[in-house]
């Protein structure tokens, strides 16, 4: 069997040694007293009242009034603030969208029909793309004169993000605005400099799409140089991401520790990712407020766990370890690690470990059932983990819709979701967890998606790996077709994906928003992590840029 399993790795498996994180030590360095946290809250609780005040109590119920507070609610969302506000912008939108007819019947003003939009958009609130029908001429394509609205025309381009299969009019929305765009975004054409900023980087990732803690601090920037800025509202945003990022200092400190702690982690080979700072920006990408705290730490371990998992599979073990390692998780007992061997014993203890972590979470929560959920989506993970060791080693080539439906899973789509909504506390309900594993489409989108995202960005990895199971290697099989009329192809199918999504997050109308929003903050977090490189992996790319500007970059109030 030795000798079989040596076989099995040295002509199937070719891993590098991948460099060390720079973060870990000076994140073990953070010391801050309780009574820093106390300075910043109060002064945000002395704040708040001011803005709500500001946004939400004014007795005038008028259209105009209306449309103010649909654009402060975008204000809120782009400064990392409307958590606070939750009640009032659920109520405000809920009473707005039943007069939405007479709110825009005679609005002609560009950047305000698609800021409305777009919030009402991100809320669930179906409002139709064909307001924007208001915006052409005659011969049916959007007016020229529109171009001298720099701010209308962004704001289209970011409104265009929220599009279904069936707003058609949004995709003739897209072309007119990146046409007009891109000359300013390539300095062709001049425009002030933090709207050029806000322009670039929406043209990386549209705010839709991108992370609520990153658009915050980029939005900050932006916002402090408008004419027409709120400075209660500038501060109250400042304040809170000093707040938001002793959390984060704490938290990686909390994740490095605990990581650096575990047994098993002191005598690593070379070849396993230590990942302490990517797993934990990758749960901020589920969610930044404050509150979730411990959700965030939550899903890093479940993210170190996978990746440990991850490793010892496609790296270590033979189909047979793999095999046997895939049955103990299936029966969920440790007595049954007999068989086990090397890492791949390693990693079952090290699921088991984390898992009694949840439970004892769980149940000082009373939420024991949310247990039995997480353990049966790590059941499913572990199956098509296995599933698609087998499919690589033996050189098996599944159909593209076959590889996505099984990728998805094995990719940890469903689980990572899972964990977000675990860390939600109260807010995540049995009801809740049910309906993903149900398998939606909403969320068997998202699977797709991400094992599509992942392999386009990995493929020269994998291929001088020579791990084959890969979406652009199998569609350039299927289809007979170079690498790059692949790629051309399944960025085409992504977009499609993009829409699929939008348009069954319209229908999540029953639940409360922070639900959608879980997903909403799943799907943002693939382009995050996978536009311009692999920022799991590759931790001196856009990683390092993310993390200054979060956590170095200073905040001036």
């Amino acid at each position: 069997m030795e000798e079989v399993k040596n076989l099995d790795q040295e002509s199937f498996l070719n891993f590098t040694k991948l460099p060390a994180s720079q973060w870990g030590d000076q994140f073990l360095k953070f010391s801050k007293a309780d009574s820093d946290f106390d300075v910043l809250e109060r002064e945000i609780e002395v704040l708040k009242p001011k803005v709500r005040e500001n946004i939400f109590m004014l007795s005038s119920k008028d259209k105009d009034t209306t449309k103010r507070t649909i654009h402060s609610i975008y204000l809120l969302e782009s400064l990392g603030l409307a958590y606070h506000f939750d009640k009032e912008i659920e109520d405000s939108l809920k009473h707005a969208f039943e007069k939405i007819e007479d709110l825009i019947a005679d609005e002609d003003d560009l950047y305000t029909i698609s800021i409305m939009f777009r919030v009402f958009r991100t809320y669930c609130h179906n409002m139709l793309s064909d307001v924007f029908n208001r915006f052409k001429g005659k011969d049916g394509k959007f007016k020229e004169t529109l171009i001298q609205d720099v701010k209308g025309i962004l704001s289209l381009y970011e409104a265009v993000q929220f599009g279904t299969t069936t707003d058609h009019i949004l995709d003739e929305a897209s072309s007119f605005t990146l046409n007009h765009l891109e000359p300013l975004a390539t300095g062709r054409k001049s425009c002030s400099p933090h709207i050029l900023k806000l322009i670039r980087n929406a043209f990386h990732i549209p705010q839709h799409r991108n992370n609520q803690a990153l658009v915050a601090r980029e939005y900050i920037s932006f916002y402090e140089h408008e004419e027409d800025r709120d400075d209660t509202l500038l501060k109250l945003a400042k304040v809170n991401y000093k707040f938001l990022q002793l959390h984060y200092f704490q938290e990686l400190k909390t994740i490095t520790m605990w990581w650096r702690n575990l047994e098993h982690t002191a005598n690593l080979p070379p070849n396993f990712r230590e990942r302490t700072v990517e797993t934990w920006f990758s749960a901020l990408l589920m969610y930044f407020e404050p509150q979730f705290s411990l959700g965030r730490i939550m899903s890093a371990k479940m993210y170190l766990v996978i990746t440990f998992l991850d490793d010892a599979c496609d790296i270590y073990g033979s189909i047979p370890e793999v095999e046997s390692l895939v049955d103990c998780l299936e029966r969920w007992d440790p007595d049954y690690m007999e068989n086990l061997q090397g890492h791949m014993k390693t990693a079952f203890k090290f699921v088991m470990y984390l898992f009694k972590e949840y439970e004892e979470i769980l149940r000082s929560q009373g939420r024991l059932f949310v247990l039995e959920k997480m353990i049966e989506e790590f059941k499913i993970l572990a199956r098509t983990n296995l599933e698609l060791v087998k499919w690589a080693r033996a050189g098996h080539v599944p159909s593209l819709d076959e590889f996505l439906e099984s990728g998805g899973a094995e990719i940890a789509t469903y689980a990572t979701i899972a964990c977000s909504i675990m860390g939600l506390g109260e807010m995540g309900s049995k009801e809740d967890f049910d309906w993903l594993i149900s398998r939606p489409k909403l969320a068997r989108t998202l699977g797709a998606k991400t094992r599509l995202m992942d392999d386009i960005a990995d493929f020269e990895e994998d291929m001088e790996k020579g791990y084959t199971a890969n979406a652009l290697n199998y569609y350039m099989n299927e289809h007979g077709v170079t690498k790059e009329q692949a790629v051309r192809e399944l960025e085409m199918i992504n977009g499609d994906m993009n829409k699929i999504f939008n348009e069954e997050c319209l229908k999540m109308t029953t639940m409360p928003h922070r639900i959608p929003m879980q997903y909403f903050n799943y799907a943002s977090s693939l382009d995050v992590l996978y536009t311009a490189d692999d920022v799991y992996n590759n931790r001196e790319g856009k990683l390092k840029e993310y993390m200054s500007l979060m956590l170095v970059d200073p905040i001036l109030l």
